[in-house]
């Protein structure tokens, strides 16, 4: 079949084989363009034919179909494995999804092509996820990029680098050549926007600041502080939004100048906040109050915009020094939820940490278990979150409690596990397996978690953990399906550390 000669041309590459004259006859009847680059026909019937496959459609039939050869004296040429295609079969059909990120790393480090015949669901799930998408473009080669440019669909996923052609583009170009300069050249979007602001609708100017999110920087602010002159309030509030994320900016201290004035500390005593009285010009101007609310509300919005470093600077104190000082306050549930919105703003991971840490200390469930605490979670660094975690599993002996901030931490799946967390983790889950007698439904939650240990454990972890479970225990039934489903993601993922490669004779 046609479909065969094509996967064995995809393993030894154009450049060692051809396709045979009954195969282009075929192709062109379909309407795939055989006069073109040969690994382009290819790449372009690839992509016809996995379609076809896929909605049902019966495939032509080649009747004596010589098998594609090359030199006998070459190496065969680095190309698609029949095992990273099927990897990346089974990956996109659902069994392991979440392995999908993992997949498109390994291949970019062991120097794996992607299988052409996947590309299309790749750009699908690009066009969704922007995630997928920074993972997907660097492997992608000029038949690729070719393919790309053949339905509409994918064109935000095409940008155009030919920035000469900028005057004359349509809008929906021009924002693709602005996405690509925001990846290469961020300083040069905003002169060019300039030059066409005054004729754009809000629509098209709130999907290009939208962009200019991508890359932000300094070089941004005179023509971000422009746009809070515009005559549409969606335009000034999102100019409002990004000035707001750049720390040094003119807007950061004017609503810094007036936080201050709200934040009064008599002598060594706490700390007191006093509410915004009025909404003025200024404040609506720098994008406070965009909703209604009151005062309370405008005066969290400010102290959520304000670099956390500004109050360590400003009242001379270390960091959990200056968080104790908030903490003090009568008022503290709008000081700590403002300055954990302006941790994640900004990103300033030791406030991040220092906050979570008090929310464990004092035992704060509502605030670690709300979007806020989650947001924090999910900023946490790596090496941090391994830390806390340890730290937790230490001190507190027994299963892991259903509504602790360990539990949220392990649950979020946002962090990669390291080995010390992992081996206590499961290994605390098999002791109890092994002597719980009873199953309990309050810890329904460790679904969840082991669920996460699947995908973010050490892949190494699956040899050492097949054979420790006490098949025996009255509770083993319970948590079986689980359990296998966690060491067959584990062994997955530990064949694809290994080298796509060796994915050979896997049965999924």
């Amino acid at each position: 079949m046609i479909w065969d000669e094509l996967a064995s041309i995809a393993l030894i590459g154009t450049e060692r084989a051809q396709l045979s004259e009954s195969a282009l006859s075929a192709l062109a009847q379909l309407g795939v363009d055989t006069d073109a680059h040969p690994a382009r026909t290819v790449l372009e019937a690839a992509a016809l034919y996995h379609g076809l496959r896929r909605a049902g459609f019966p495939l032509p039939v080649q009747e004596q179909l010589p098998l594609p050869a090359g030199p006998a004296e070459r190496s065969p040429a680095p190309g698609v494995s029949r095992e990273a295609s099927r990897a990346l079969s089974v990956i996109l059909g659902g069994r392991y999804i979440h392995a999908l990120p993992e997949y498109l790393e390994l291949a970019r480090q062991q120097q794996h092509p992607l299988p052409p015949e996947h590309l299309p669901a790749l750009f699908q799930l690009s066009l969704k996820y922007p995630a997928i998408r920074e993972m997907v473009r660097p492997a992608l080669g000029p038949e690729a990029w070719w393919l790309l440019q053949q339905n509409p669909d994918w064109r935000p996923l095409a940008e155009n680098p030919e920035l000469e052609m900028w005057p004359d583009a349509p809008l929906e170009d021009k924002q693709a050549m602005l996405r690509f300069l925001r990846h290469t050249k961020p300083e040069q979007a905003a002169p060019l926007l300039q030059s066409i602001w005054g004729g754009l609708a809000h629509t098209g100017k709130l999907a290009f600041l939208d962009i200019l999110a991508i890359g932000l920087g300094g070089y941004d602010e005179t023509f971000l502080e422009s746009c809070l002159q515009d005559s549409r309030k969606e335009v000034r509030l999102s100019a409002a939004a990004l000035l707001s994320r750049l720390p040094g900016s003119a807007l950061v201290e004017r609503l810094f100048a007036r936080a201050k004035k709200l934040l009064e500390q008599k002598g060594k005593g706490s700390l007191e906040l006093h509410y915004p009285k009025t909404l003025d010009e200024g404040l609506k101007r720098d994008g406070i109050g965009a909703k209604k609310g009151a005062p309370a509300d405008w005066a969290l919005e400010l102290l959520g915009k304000i670099p956390p470093q500004r109050w360590e600077e400003h009242f001379g104190k270390a960091t959990v020094d200056c968080l104790r000082l908030l903490a003090g306050s009568a008022r503290k549930k709008i000081l700590i939820e403002g300055v954990a919105q302006a941790a994640i703003l900004h990103q300033d991971h030791r406030w991040v940490e220092a906050i979570l840490r008090f929310w464990w200390r004092t035992n704060d469930e509502e605030a670690w278990s709300s979007a806020l605490g989650k947001r924090l979670i999910e900023q946490l660094p790596a090496p941090v979150f391994n830390e806390l975690a340890v730290q937790q599993l230490q001190q507190h002996t027994g299963p892991i409690e259903e509504r602790s901030l360990l539990s949220h931490m392990l649950s979020l799946g946002a962090h990669p596990w390291e080995d010390r967390l992992a081996h206590l983790v499961l290994k605390g889950f098999q002791n109890w397996v092994a002597g719980a007698r009873n199953y309990y439904w309050n810890l329904w939650h460790y679904r969840r978690i082991l669920e996460v240990a699947a995908y973010k454990g050490p892949p190494r972890l699956a040899e050492s953990l097949q054979s420790t479970w006490d098949t025996r225990s009255p509770v083993w039934p319970r948590w079986e399906k689980e359990v296998e489903r966690l060491l067959q993601v584990l062994d997955f993922r530990r064949l694809l550390h290994q080298g796509i490669p060796s994915l050979k004779g896997w049965n999924p």
